[in-house]
Parts: structure tokens; sequence; C-alpha cells
């Protein structure tokens, strides 16, 4: 009789053990296995609705407001954005929303004041929904990490229309000029912006964010997390089995 009560014990904890493992399990898979976010949309985008000038004129304005989420919303999910030239450290090829989030981050988001004014702006129109648009950016500003801050870049970008809008596929962003006062009397910090640091020593000085590690580590480390719940379910559950065995034999 112990032993049937062991048992049905045992067999009442094995189960929701085993839906906790099984959940773990595919925690685990979907982290590691999810590739970039996508649009489900299946509709069709109509013709544009605005000219192309009013996307590059809102971004404009979001560079002045430094509203980081309003500039990568401009981006598409496989959009490409290369900073080049005299930078101050930022040069690089950065893919996706997420990336390009963190140039503007450690540029942008380090800034007290920013102004930023376009000149020159020009366009070819390959298509209805197919644009590239050239233009002279001139900014300036106050920056906690630089000091004060002028560049002039030289921006060329394809838009392309489609159920989000306007958003760009490709963009090049030509520093011509670059100075920051804190650079220029060597009071750069290089532990928010690493890049100067690894400029000046003569490395690539390709984007190394500030949160580089909880960036590139953080999945891992969930996933990790996960592994450990799993590990934990199945030791519990081994631990069940063998206490119902030991109490099978004491009761024969």
């Amino acid at each position: 009789m112990r032993a049937t009560r062991g048992r049905r014990g045992v067999s009442r904890l094995i189960a929701p053990l085993a839906v906790v493992a099984v959940l773990a399990a595919a925690g685990v898979y979907v982290l590691l296995t999810k590739g970039p976010s996508t649009s489900t949309q299946t509709t069709t985008a109509g013709p544009p609705t605005v000219p192309v000038q009013t996307a590059v004129d809102q971004l404009v304005q979001d560079l002045n407001d430094r509203n980081v989420d309003g500039l990568v919303a401009f981006y598409g999910p496989n959009a490409v954005d290369i900073w080049f030239g005299n930078t101050g450290g930022l040069s690089g090829r950065y893919v996706g929303p997420e990336q390009i989030r963190l140039i503007y981050a450690t540029s942008v988001g380090k800034t007290t004041a920013l102004d930023a004014n376009l000149s020159d702006y020009a366009q070819d129109v390959f298509s209805p929904t197919n644009v590239n648009a050239t233009f002279e950016l001139n900014l300036s500003g106050n920056s906690i990490v630089a000091g004060v801050l002028v560049a002039k870049v030289d921006v060329s970008q394809e838009w392309n229309w489609g159920n989000s809008g306007w958003q760009i596929s490709k963009e090049n962003w030509n520093y011509a000029v670059f100075y920051s006062s804190y650079l220029s009397a060597n009071q750069g910090t290089v532990t928010t912006f690493p890049q100067w640091g690894v400029m000046k020593a003569g490395g690539n000085p390709d984007l190394v964010s500030e949160k580089s590690f909880e960036w590139h580590a953080g999945p891992y480390l969930a996933a990790s997390v996960y592994a450990f719940l799993f590990g934990v379910v199945a030791i519990l559950a081994l631990r069940l089995r063998s206490y119902s065995t030991a109490r099978e034999r004491g009761a024969k």
C-alpha cells in the first residue's frame, strides 16, 4: 500500500515537472533560433501618399529632437548603414535596425543639444516606390562624452515605399568634417566611445557598443538560465524516482 501511494505521489509530481522541462527547452529553442523580426503583413502597399523628401525632413527633425527610436523607425529590417570618413572613431558597416540603433545611441544619444540641418537636397526617382536621395547634413551640438561637436556629412540614401511607408534600405554617411573639443584636447573618454581608443592604437575602429557584452552575451545568458532550470527539473525527477524505488524496496 505504501509503495502504491509513493508511486502515485511521484507520478503527480512528474507531470508538472515535465511540463516545466518542456517549456524550458522550448524557450531555449525559440531564443536561439529566432532571427531578425520581419513584418507578417502580406498586403501590397499602394502608391506613395507623401514624397520621399517629407520622410527625409522628418528624419532630420528626429536628429534635432535626439529621438533615437524615431530615427531607427526609418530603417527597413535588412537596412545597411555605412559610416566612413572622419567619423571620430565610429566608422563601420551596420546591418539591421538593432545595429543601427547602437550607432545612433552611441552618437546622437550622447548629446545634450543638437542642431541638424540639410542642404543641397537632390533625388533620383528610379520608380514611384524607389528613390535615391542625396544631401549635405550639417551637425553641431554638445555631447557628454565629446564636448562641442561639429560635423559635415555627405549623405546618400536609398528609400523604398512599402506597408510601413518610406524606409531606408541602404545609406552612406561620408563624414567630410568631424570636430570634437574633447578629442581635440585629448580629453575624450574611451570608456564610452571605445572606438576612439582602438583607432588611436591603430586597430579597426568598427562599432564597439558601450553595452557590447550585454548585447552579444544577453541571448546566451538567457539560454543558460533556461538550461539551468531544465537541469534542475531533470535532477529533481531523478531524485524522486530514486526515492520511489528505495521506498518500494523497503516495502518489500
